[in-house]
């Protein structure tokens, strides 16, 4: 559901429909193409981002829609993405570990596959791989280069007398982009075969990461639609039928150069420290780290999965379970 404007309160929440302030002014350009890059960490680019008082959802309400938000993700290329290939695999190992602590290999789908390392590391370990993927230059290089079976498209494009039956899908930094992240996870659920297997890493605005760094947090992006809290993630897949497997923390491997640049665009003691490392060669050596602020959620579909009841308005009722920003 799209968040709406209500001329009393500001911004209806589109996640559970109550009232939203506004919690950080952002900038009046209109994003392009280059700012939904993977890699684009920049801090202040968004526009106005508004926190529901209900569900603590942080949303960029001003974000382009429909067709015109779609465009902007077909036209984006990442050029830096595979120079950290190598760490980006290794945490892309970490998240099917979770789905097969719970399910042997089966089919998988991820949505927004990017360049499509998850999915080769899948397709290594047994798993029958395909990736929904909007970027032109993300899926030429999954089709080509790797040969993954990748389409350009959506999740509404889907349904389950077709595409169902999935054993796992993989939401890894996606949930955040989605113009409607409630019925991307009904969605979801109804893909699934009974006891199969949904995997989800968002950032967490309620996580104390996020809260330390305030409006510098690097999570605040041009690209980011919705950030939902755990809690509320939780309270969302139970309403779409989903019941929670495991939720742990993310642990991300990326070379040293990378973790500090993106410091460095928040902290000039980071950026000297890179340009000293830079002279070493140490940056290109590998570390893994969790900032807190993201869990790896794997939750799997009962018997049924019923839709999320909805008010007579058209929003979601309230959740069962909420937290606050």
């Amino acid at each position: 559901m799209a968040t709406v404007r209500s001329d009393r309160m500001g911004w209806h929440c589109g996640i559970c429909g109550g009232p939203t302030e506004l919690r950080h002014r952002g900038t009046d350009a209109p994003p392009g193409s280059a700012a939904f890059a993977p890699t684009c960490h920049t801090p202040g680019g968004h526009g106005d981002l508004y926190a529901c008082g209900r569900c603590g959802t942080l949303q960029q309400p001003g974000l382009p829609q429909g067709p015109e938000l779609l465009d902007l993700y077909r036209g984006m290329r990442d050029d830096d993405y595979l120079a950290e290939a190598e760490g980006r695999r290794a945490t892309a190992r970490r998240l099917l570990d979770a789905l097969e602590r719970h399910t042997p290999p089966g089919r998988l789908l991820e949505v927004g596959c990017g360049h499509g390392l998850l999915l080769d590391e899948a397709r290594a370990r047994g798993w029958e791989v395909s990736g929904l993927e909007l970027a032109g230059a993300s899926l030429a290089h999954a089709r080509d280069e790797l040969g993954l079976d990748v389409r350009s498209g959506t999740l509404e494009e889907l349904g389950p007398a077709t595409d169902g039956g999935l054993r796992a899908i993989v939401l890894a930094d996606v949930l955040e982009h989605l113009a409607d992240p409630v019925d991307a996870l009904r969605r979801c659920a109804a893909l699934l075969a009974d006891g199969g297997l949904l995997c989800v890493v968002t950032p967490d605005p309620s996580s104390a990461t996020a809260r330390i760094a305030g409006r510098r947090w690097w999570a605040l992006l041009p690209a980011h639609t919705f950030l939902v809290p755990h809690a509320t993630l939780r309270s969302l897949l139970h309403d779409v039928g989903l019941e929670l497997r495991e939720e742990r923390g993310l642990r991300r491997t990326f070379t040293l150069g990378y973790w500090l640049a993106g410091l460095a665009e928040r902290s000039a003691a980071a950026q000297r420290a890179l340009g000293r490392l830079g002279r070493t060669g140490l940056t290109r050596r590998a570390l893994t780290l969790s900032l807190g602020d993201e869990r790896i959620v794997v939750a799997s579909r009962g018997a049924t999965a019923p839709a999320a009841a909805t008010s007579s308005s058209g929003r979601p009722r309230p959740l069962r379970a909420t937290v606050q920003p």
